[in-house]
């Protein structure tokens, strides 16, 4: 089972934390891992692990722009004056359908023959740093060409619904101008600046998150988990039972216990 970055707490102390020593259930405890994980994630409305990302968001007048993860540590560019980077057009006249459409990870070219033949590329922003790349494998695609205009990081690159290029040329887009005169409170991952006043789109490369998932947050994955892990062989499908005049109801595994909303209060995000 792969190992999903975002998980806030590792087999080994979910082991250590139940008591287990054996390998026969680990598949069944990361899963209950990843779970928890999530749900820990969805309640707090963020990501804990540090990472990097590349946002674009739009300005609506305000003075300030909320990110959407946070702590911050580190802001690398704040980006507006979006231009075209790179064009794509069609080499093939007989193709009955043609287009380029971009999303956060790569850019994805389809094309289909004069025959119905549908053939599906992509070109990967992760393995493909910059536009003068990306421009070059495109060019090796059969049914394509690029052209460079400017040279920067491919993340930076807008994103594009499908855009049919069988008659017109496809230009993607990046900013190319930085902004410089913002503050950020890096606690709350909140950029202010006078020029955020105007409506425009902006692209931020920023890291945020936690290079060492805080205790509480651990310790709330931890007993989701070991809930998770401990009722795996319950009937599921029994809501409650009743015997005489006892009876009890089961409570949803996926349901957050108030002690752990008490740990967790401190993280989640309310904008």
């Amino acid at each position: 089972m792969a190992i999903d970055t975002n998980n806030l707490t590792t087999l080994a102390v979910l082991k250590t934390w139940l008591g287990v020593t054996d390998t026969a259930d680990d598949i069944v405890l990361q899963w209950s891992i990843q779970q928890a994980s999530r749900i820990v994630q969805t309640h707090c409305a963020r990501n804990f692990t540090e990472q990097r990302y590349y946002e674009i968001r739009d300005t609506y007048g305000a003075m300030r722009l909320a990110l959407e993860q946070s702590p911050v540590t580190v802001v690398r560019f704040v980006g507006v004056g979006w231009d075209s980077v790179l064009s794509i057009n069609s080499t093939n006249s007989t193709d009955a359908f043609a287009s380029v459409a971009v999303d956060a990870d790569q850019v994805h070219l389809t094309r289909v023959s004069s025959t119905g033949t549908e053939t599906a590329s992509q070109v990967s922003f992760g393995s493909h740093d910059v536009s003068s790349e990306v421009v070059n494998h495109i060019n090796t695609i059969s049914g394509f060409s690029a052209g460079l205009i400017l040279n920067v990081p491919s993340r930076y690159i807008r994103r594009l619904a499908g855009r049919d290029v069988r008659n017109s040329t496809a230009y993607l887009e990046a900013p190319t101008e930085g902004l410089d005169d913002y503050q950020i409170d890096l606690d709350r991952g909140m950029i202010y600046g006078k020029t955020l006043d105007r409506y425009r789109s902006v692209l931020v490369d920023y890291t945020a998150g936690y290079a060492t998932i805080p205790t509480d947050v651990e310790l709330a994955t931890l007993t989701i988990a070991a809930r998770s892990y401990r009722a795996r062989t319950r009937d599921r499908s029994i809501a409650s039972e009743s015997l005489g005049g006892y009876s009890y109801s089961t409570r949803s595994l996926v349901e957050i216990e108030d002690e752990e909303k008490r740990m967790l209060a401190p993280y989640r995000r309310i904008r």
